[in-house]
């Protein structure tokens, strides 16, 4: 959730709309107010929960396209993604200290998506940035 928190704060600093909601009910609002011009990520290492299986088939009903983060692993999440971005899926999951390299590959999966779309409109992004943090210190001096 931090990272994704995260993500959501680098794509406001563009004025780029994500919503990263923590809870079932709104994780199952936002899903069913999706529509076919929206994109939903779903970061899930092994798609083991049962609520992000629900909220990929309220996906899947409302058109939604789904990138799906998830490790190389089988799971059944897969059939209902349109796109899989894999992360490294050599930690145990009951004999690791730690999800070092996990959450590495994820950090790194989200900055490069952000990366990605930062460079579409890359001069407009870059503007509205440098002006937004002039906007908010403005008068501070």
């Amino acid at each position: 959730m931090y990272f994704a928190k995260n993500f959501q704060f680098q794509m406001k600093e563009i004025n780029a709309r994500v919503e990263v909601p923590t809870e079932e009910y709104h994780m199952n609002l936002h899903a069913s107010n999706s529509n076919p011009n929206h994109l939903a990520l779903i970061i899930s290492f092994g798609g083991r929960g049962a609520i992000v299986h629900h909220i990929a088939k309220i996906l899947k009903k409302t058109k939604t396209p789904i990138v799906l983060i998830t490790s190389t692993q089988a799971n059944r999440l897969k059939e209902q993604a349109d796109y899989c971005i894999y992360m490294s899926s050599f930690e145990n999951h009951y004999h690791k200290i730690s999800s070092f390299s996990t959450r590495m590959t994820l950090l790194y999966i989200l900055d490069t998506l952000y990366s990605i779309y930062f460079k579409r409109h890359y001069e407009e992004n870059l503007k509205w940035k440098i002006e937004s943090y002039q906007r908010m210190t403005e008068g501070d001096s």
